[in-house]
């Protein structure tokens, strides 16, 4: 006799394929998978330099570079560090109590349109970068709406200066009374508002940043530093890489741009600045 099978039968084979195979995968372990993830350690040197307007000790920072994360970066210790504005050459010493620390005297200042050469000199590196200092504009307006009524609370919207700029506000509010005895991350806050040429879509569609609340007598310092092309493109990579990333339209990772010339990246750069103090009220 023939056997013919049946709509239902077939069905309740692959219900129970379906079973055997659920209860198979349900008395499986899971195999730890440990990533052989390799990667190149690069000879370079890592430079973090800038010279500004203000007569004092200005710091070139020499470091190596970090292949993992929050980790803590090597100095580099016993180079040869110089600036020179074409006319004069500075030499830097390091700081005896900061490794990988080079500064100026204490009468240095970087003067406008002026051209400016560094050079460093470590073991058989030579290491050269070319930077100007652009004029910064004036403060832009800083408007200051409250957000809370009970007790009452301030927010501050920066707008973008007319030329590129970076602007840094450091608010204090520990002087005023209910807030003396908080810590520091209670009443005090720092916020960083950038300009840069162009237009940065991942910039537009940033992820949302944290609102600073502060309440009225706030005490506000302010500073505004100019910004050349060459270290606009820089702090364009630098925060494509941090605080615009995690948006919509993320870059890919990469180190951001350097006009280091030789065996390192990083930047050197000249900046005008301006400071004032303001009280909210």
């Amino acid at each position: 006799m023939k056997q013919h099978w049946t709509y239902g039968g077939r069905r309740s084979l692959a219900g129970l394929f379906f079973m055997m195979t659920a209860s198979l995968l349900m008395l499986s372990c899971d195999d730890q998978v440990e990533w052989n993830l390799k990667y190149q350690e690069v000879d370079l040197i890592v430079v973090e330099g800038k010279i500004t307007n203000e007569t004092k000790e200005h710091e070139v920072r020499l470091t190596r570079p970090l292949y993992e994360m929050n980790g803590t970066p090597e100095p580099v210790t016993g180079a040869q560090v110089e600036i020179n504005d074409g006319t004069e050459l500075h030499s830097l010493a390091e700081d005896p109590e900061r490794p990988g620390i080079y500064r100026t005297d204490s009468l240095f200042s970087a003067v406008l349109d002026q051209y400016y050469q560094l050079r460093i000199i470590h073991e058989t590196k030579r290491i050269t970068a070319v930077t100007y200092m652009r004029k910064v504009t004036p403060f832009q307006h800083m408007n200051v709406y409250p957000v809370q009524s009970d007790p009452l609370l301030l927010e501050v919207h920066i707008r973008d200066s007319d030329k590129p700029a970076i602007v840094r506000l450091e608010l204090d509010w520990s002087h005023l009374p209910g807030y003396e005895t908080m810590p520091d991350s209670a009443n005090h806050a720092v916020i960083y508002h950038y300009t840069l040429n162009g237009v940065d879509v991942n910039k537009i569609f940033k992820p949302a940043q944290e609102h600073v609340r502060f309440p009225p007598g706030t005490v506000v310092f302010r500073e505004k530093e100019s910004v050349n092309g060459f270290y606009g493109e820089f702090l364009r990579g630098v925060l494509s890489e941090t605080d615009w990333r995690g948006g919509m339209f993320d870059v890919l990772p990469g180190n951001a741009r350097t006009n280091m010339e030789g065996r390192a990246i990083g930047f050197f750069t000249a900046a005008d600045v301006l400071r004032d103090t303001v009280v909210v009220k």
